[in-house]
């Protein structure tokens, strides 16, 4: 039996199952595993792994930490390849995933997208700085997520009160400019093996600018064919310019139809259906079915 673990946290341990019950019939075990639960025994030899009382020996190793779990993750991730593991989404992916700032930078970069300039200070810039950026603009923490954290400037006055209130938080925050979106909606995509495999639109509650579901959005599914045009594929290229094999990119289109990326998420829901009705189980089918083919292409 070979095992794949989903080196994570067990809050969305659901998500991870959802995937695992599409292997049970090719005699592959999932296993989800948080990284400061594995105890390491090294030696010359090597590393030995265990967790729950049992050894870990796992032929395919997804990495899916975040905030806390992250620095564990990244040993764990750098110790199996030494042991010649196989890791996607590997802890360069996950750094950049989870370091917004970072992934901007990549993204505006990189030719075929289209992003948003950013912002990062320590101490409130002058208002001829942020006047080049133009307002309004959208603080950011850098390695927020679920839509928590976000808030939204029309002046130089806002911003200036927001940081007299958490100027102690301020340097964990970016800035980048506010787009305003057609018909206030955005896309996920999401993009398995940098191919796009799902996708909905996502409207925040009452007209809210803030999308995310988990803040109470609404969701509409889209086939990818019904996209608008060059949207898809500048989903695709940024799933590249991130390294990730299985990643969510958050995508909108500008009051103009312009496509722009907004994020893209190392670490996105796979079982949609948990956030809203109607949604099938493709995406958990679709990474089953990824994984599988990447234990037959390594001959692990």
């Amino acid at each position: 039996m070979k095992t794949v673990i989903f080196l994570s946290d067990y809050e969305d341990e659901v998500e991870y199952q959802a995937v695992f019950d599409f292997l049970v019939s090719d005699n592959i075990r999932g296993i989800t595993v948080k990284p400061c639960e594995v105890s390491i025994t090294n030696s010359p030899s090597g590393c030995q792994f265990y967790f729950r009382g049992e050894e870990l020996k796992p032929d395919l190793v997804i990495g899916y930490s975040y905030l806390d779990d992250l620095i564990p993750a990244f040993k764990l991730m750098k110790l199996w390849r030494m042991s010649g593991v196989k890791v996607l989404n590997g802890p360069e992916v996950l750094f950049s995933g989870q370091n917004k700032d970072l992934a901007s930078a990549m993204f505006n970069s990189s030719d075929g997208i289209r992003h948003l300039p950013y912002y990062k200070f320590s101490t409130l810039p002058e208002q001829s700085k942020l006047e080049n950026i133009g307002f309004p603009l959208v603080a950011k923490p850098v390695n927020g997520a679920c839509g928590c954290g976000l808030f939204k400037f029309d002046n130089y006055t806002e911003l200036c009160e927001w940081v007299q209130e958490n100027g102690n938080v301020i340097s964990n925050y970016y800035v980048q400019p506010y787009i305003a979106k057609q018909n206030n909606e955005d896309y996920r995509v999401v993009v398995i093996n940098h191919k796009a495999c799902y996708a909905y639109s996502r409207r925040g509650v009452n007209g809210h600018w803030i999308t995310n579901l988990t803040q109470d959005g609404s969701a509409r599914i889209f086939k990818l064919h019904e996209l608008p045009d060059g949207l898809v594929k500048m989903a695709e290229r940024s799933s590249e310019v991130a390294g990730a094999l299985f990643c969510g990119v958050d995508i909108a289109l500008d009051e103009t139809g312009q496509p722009f990326i907004i994020e893209a998420n190392t670490c996105p829901a796979i079982k949609i259906s948990r956030y809203f009705p109607g949604a099938d189980n493709t995406v958990e089918k679709t990474f089953a079915d990824f994984i599988r083919q990447e234990l037959i292409r390594h001959e692990i």
